[in-house]
């Protein structure tokens, strides 16, 4: 099996009715700088990750409605995905975030997985179009060289193992505002 045959991706799981009233409601929301994990802390390094976010609270009653959709759409998927790798079992889901990426604002080369996180499979789940840059790489865990550029188009979910064979970054916006929900399985 060759790296780039779990990344797998779903069209148009989402309608465009939901990545409209997510957006919207990430305009409101997502107001602050996304935080990096280094030696265990959470610590803002915009020069790793720039990129405004807003984590689904489930006692939150207005995220309520977006994390039960979300989570629906993504148990769906993890089906699919579940049949192609069957030793895939009892994952469940850790948190949801709402990502605006601004004019500038990309997420180098990083791992989803770290000694500290335990997370098997990675979802993002895409809202809009009306951008340029803001594709998701993949990069070789030997080499560093890219092998894999996935562009997504509204309501498209992208999974993949959330381990250090799959490095991965999205690449800097240079026009528009890309949107997109992330989460985590463990």
């Amino acid at each position: 099996m060759q790296l780039h045959q779990a990344i797998y991706k779903i069209e148009k799981t989402l309608s465009q009715k939901w990545c409209k009233n997510l957006i919207k409601y990430m305009d409101v929301q997502c107001t602050e700088k996304a935080k990096v994990l280094i030696d265990g802390k959470d610590v803002e390094d915009t020069s790793q990750r720039n990129v405004y976010t807003h984590g689904l609270d489930p006692e939150n009653p207005n995220d309520e409605i977006y994390i039960n959709y979300l989570l629906s759409v993504m148990n769906n998927s993890l089906k699919s995905y579940s049949k192609i790798f069957s030793y895939l079992r009892q994952c469940s889901p850790q948190d949801i975030s709402l990502l605006k990426y601004k004019k500038g604002n990309f997420y180098k080369t990083h791992v989803d997985s770290f000694h500290t996180v335990n997370r098997q499979l990675s979802f993002i789940i895409n809202l809009n179009e009306e951008y340029t840059g803001g594709d998701v790489v993949f990069y070789h865990p030997h080499t560093t060289e890219p092998y894999s550029k996935v562009s997504l188009k509204q309501g498209d979910l992208l999974m993949f193992p959330s381990n250090f064979l799959y490095p991965h970054s999205v690449t800097e916006i240079t026009k528009g505002v890309r949107y997109s929900c992330v989460s985590w399985y463990s």
